[in-house]
């Protein structure tokens, strides 16, 4: 058990770096995909 939650921590470790460093452009490229197909498809209605 304790060797799981050593994996476990790191592996919370590891996603919290990532988001620290990817998370505001991986949100904007979010933001960007939404709005470019809400345009679509109000261009189509």
């Amino acid at each position: 058990l304790m060797q799981q939650n050593i994996e476990f921590e790191r592996c919370i470790d590891f996603l919290v770096r990532m988001i620290d460093k990817y998370g505001a452009e991986v949100l904007r490229e979010l933001e960007e995909e939404k709005q470019n197909k809400e345009e679509k498809e109000a261009a189509v209605s």
